[in-house]
């Protein structure tokens, strides 16, 4: 779906979503925005996995926000983040947004 030196994202069928590796910053996220915000905009639920994720900085995050904020229906279902980045979710309470899930 999406790759360059810094993130790799791809498509997931089952559970329908994408799986990110490496690391974002800044100059990644659009291509990710583009792909929550367009890409699965029938969707009920989207799972996002995480787990291969390095680092995320603020502009990410966003971008994740975003997408849970706009969505219509369904859910954004966030595995496997990183432990700092899971505290920065439920510090901000950005983890209790209607649309979002942080699955431990």
């Amino acid at each position: 779906m999406y790759a360059d030196s810094h993130l790799v994202v791809t498509r997931t069928r089952s559970p329908l979503g994408c799986a990110s590796r490496a690391r974002s910053t800044r100059r990644t996220p659009a291509p990710w925005a583009e792909f929550l915000g367009h890409g699965l905009a029938g969707a009920d639920d989207i799972h996002l996995d995480m787990s291969g994720l390095s680092f995320c900085d603020v502009s990410g995050i966003r971008s994740l926000i975003e997408a849970a904020e706009s969505r219509e229906q369904g859910r954004l279902l966030l595995h496997g983040l990183p432990n700092l980045l899971q505290k920065v979710m439920i510090a901000t309470g950005w983890a209790n947004l209607p649309h979002l899930v942080v699955v431990s």
